[in-house]
């Protein structure tokens, strides 16, 4: 038993060693590498809008207490041949299903980035709005 105990205090410790040398941000930023996604109307459709991640805090008294949380949204951040009532959506069931519905309704194909996109992220979001392969 102690032979496991002190094994496991050293992989525990070699983990902690390595997340310490890890590059700042390593895990949390992988943004630069984040190809965009697509969704709606994939086929047939007349208008499209790109959306980058965002994130809100949000604070709300929760049993006495005040707490604080992230609320993940999608802000728009082109539309082509489209007008959506708002610029942003919460990513909650609600949201996403009234815009899956909206997508439908007006034969839209929605396209996510990251929240700190590149130009290059941006040009293949817009190439796979106009229909075009490149990116798919």
């Amino acid at each position: 038993m102690k032979v496991l105990k002190s094994a496991t205090s050293v992989s525990a410790a070699v983990v902690l060693a390595a997340m310490a040398l890890a590059p700042a941000g390593f895990a949390k930023d992988k943004s630069a590498d984040q190809a965009p996604v697509a969704w709606g109307m994939q086929s047939g459709n007349t208008g499209c809008v790109i959306f980058k991640e965002s994130e809100e805090m949000t604070s709300d008294m929760v049993n006495g207490a005040m707490q604080s949380f992230t609320v993940k949204q999608l802000e728009v951040v082109e539309q082509q041949n489209a007008k959506l009532p708002h610029k942003k959506y919460s990513e909650t069931a609600d949201d996403l299903d009234a815009l899956q519905k909206l997508s439908v309704a007006d034969q839209l194909k929605y396209v996510k980035i990251p929240k700190k996109y590149t130009p290059a992220q941006l040009q293949q979001a817009e190439a796979m709005c106009k229909g075009d392969s490149a990116g798919q």
